[in-house]
């Protein structure tokens, strides 16, 4: 994620709005007139930190959302609007649809008051000032942040990716105001650009969708598919006329550059697919008989048998569509540890399937403070909880936190 963050970052650079200022901006900080290659790089340096604290603030904010709004963030009705959002944003960022933003280049002045301070002013205003052109892409990543923050329930990969995000995006700052390089004259090679960078958002939205319906392709490990989805891309794309000046397009033109777009992008779709099958392989095993009989499937019957074990309760909130969700089962819940330590203290383990959440399961997940998934509550043998472990980490985290929470429960018991 931190790369394609990078990769967003970067190609928002390259949009026909900021990349001719990028030599304006790097003089008017005096990196570009430099004559000491260290001060222009150091000067270059603090106005990319100054931009990266501007997408960082607003990465967090969408992170710390995204873990209060977990469980719809989560949900297949939200899934359906950050494909939406990633369309429309594609085709925005290639100017074939609309996107109103206000212009704050004008409002935002900023006085050349120090070498230092100037230089992280003006990098902390432009990603303002950069609004209508980083807007689509970073839109994009926000909505990612968020809904990687629902589901692990932590703001740092938020805070990790809005970086890499500032990073590509102030790559060329780095070149050409740090090492003096020149860029390419700006041309209609910008307009191929933002092409390309609508099929790349556009694709991110087929992802998105794959995740509400049935797999396709079937057999996603499959080169002859991938091959031919990226000779799909690769041909509708140039159909789209990557390098036909904007202004002379008329609106079905556009419409028919949409579609060509549409059309590459799930071309592209194919093409990464075994990419992404490799990325997460080993996240989402399918559950085998063996392990959902282990597992009651509702709180009545897992109180009366915690109730006969005199023991306590672990419940898993989880989904087909987590991810996270999937990942623990294939690292926690199959682990030799967890076993010995259900054993040990005589857990009762239920499972709660929010694919599709009933409203008794919505109004216990209200009672328990469910904020996200995977989730794991401990209750009592009457349902009443005294721990709750958020997101998955790591199998050692997991464990060491389990067995901490099993043994305070267990020696208060003793207690009384």
């Amino acid at each position: 994620m931190l790369a394609v963050a990078f990769l967003h970052g970067l190609i928002s650079s390259l949009s026909a709005c900021v990349y001719p200022l990028i030599p304006i901006t790097t003089a008017l900080f005096g990196a570009g007139v430099s004559r000491n290659l260290a001060q222009g790089f150091l000067v270059s340096f603090i106005y990319v930190m100054g931009m990266a604290f501007t997408y960082v603030a607003l990465g967090v904010v969408a992170a710390l959302m995204g873990s209060i709004f977990g469980a719809w963030m989560a949900s297949p009705q939200a899934i359906l609007v950050f494909a939406i959002v990633f369309f429309y944003l594609g085709l925005a960022f290639a100017g074939l649809l609309p996107l109103p933003l206000p212009n704050f280049a004008e409002k935002l002045q900023v006085k050349k008051t120090s070498s230092i301070l100037y230089p992280l002013l003006l990098g902390i205003f432009s990603g303002f000032i950069a609004a209508p052109c980083t807007a689509p892409f970073f839109g994009g990543t926000l909505a990612q942040i968020a809904g990687a923050a629902a589901q692990e329930g932590s703001v740092l990969p938020g805070v990790l990716q809005a970086l890499a995000f500032s990073f590509g995006m102030g790559l060329p700052f780095l070149l050409i105001g740090g090492f003096a390089m020149r860029l390419p004259k700006p041309g209609n090679w910008l307009v191929a650009v933002k092409y390309f960078g609508a099929v790349v958002l556009i694709t991110a939205g087929y992802h998105y969708l794959e995740d509400l319906f049935a797999p396709f392709p079937e057999n996603k490990s499959n080169l002859v598919v991938a091959f031919m989805g990226l000779v799909i891309a690769i041909l509708f794309f140039l159909l789209a006329e990557p390098l036909k000046d904007m202004t002379v397009k008329s609106r079905w033109m556009k419409f028919q550059s949409a579609i060509w777009l549409a059309i590459a992008a799930f071309g592209l779709f194919l093409a990464t697919t075994p990419i992404s099958v490799l990325i997460a392989a080993g996240t989402s095993p399918k559950r085998t008989a063996v392990q959902a009989d282990l597992w009651y499937s509702d709180m009545v019957a897992g109180k009366k048998a915690a109730r006969e074990k005199q023991g306590p309760i672990l419940i898993d909130f989880w989904a087909e569509w987590c991810t996270a969700c999937h990942e623990m089962d294939a690292r926690l819940f199959q682990a030799k540890e967890f076993k010995e330590l259900v054993q040990l203290y005589r857990v009762t383990l239920v499972r709660l399937d929010f694919t599709e959440p009933s409203s008794d399961l919505e109004k216990l997940a209200e009672k328990y403070g469910i904020r996200g998934l995977p989730t794991l509550v401990l209750t009592d043998s009457n349902g009443e909880m005294f721990e709750a472990l958020i997101g998955f980490y790591s199998k050692k985290a997991s464990l060491r936190d389990l067995n901490y929470a099993l043994k305070n429960y267990s020696g208060n018991s003793a207690n009384k």
